[in-house]
């Protein structure tokens, strides 16, 4: 009886493909996380991007990464976006990547506020929530900063409300 419940609750959680897009080139990208190693150490993860394709986390080890979890709905998020496009555009020379994970949102509602703050820098999708758990997220916006070699130099738990405010935090990883 037990292994019968176990098999399908397991098809049950393979059978689930909310978290599986299309990709541009005819592929599919699933939602993936990979635990930490270490607990200084960023979770890897991939995720389908807003725009379609994948984002994962691991193409960007070497370069500074500012990972920010967000929502359309959430409106101290939208108070920050104009700060992470600014981010975005001041330290393009420094390698720096923005990674933007919409968390738990709608899609439609997630691509539209993005259109309209004319986001450029990497969106993507953690509609089962499974990257947020990996690093604790629960409300959002919450953001962390990642070094070039992976570890996590500091997290906000809330909206970064000055530029100031995020240079501050931005400034370790920028010289990791």
């Amino acid at each position: 009886m037990v292994a019968g419940l176990t098999t399908f609750v397991l098809l049950d959680t393979d059978s689930d493909s909310s978290s599986v897009r299309p990709t541009p080139d005819g592929s599919t990208c699933a939602v993936r996380v990979e635990p930490a190693a270490s607990d200084d150490e960023a979770p890897v993860f991939q995720v389908p991007g807003l725009d379609g394709g994948c984002i994962d986390l691991a193409d960007f080890r070497g370069r500074p990464v500012l990972l920010n979890f967000w929502a359309s709905y959430c409106t101290p998020c939208r108070d920050e976006f104009p700060l992470l496009k600014q981010a975005q555009e001041q330290h393009r020379d420094d390698d720096l990547a923005v990674i933007g994970v919409s968390f738990r949102d709608i899609d439609d509602d997630a691509r539209a506020f993005a259109d309209d703050q004319d986001a450029s820098w990497l969106l993507g999708f953690d509609d089962t929530g499974d990257v947020g758990k990996a690093y604790g997220v629960r409300p959002i916006p919450q953001t962390f900063f990642i070094n070039r070699d992976g570890t996590i130099s500091s997290h906000l738990f809330q909206a970064f409300h000055t530029k100031k405010e995020l240079e501050q935090e931005l400034q370790p990883i920028l010289a990791s």
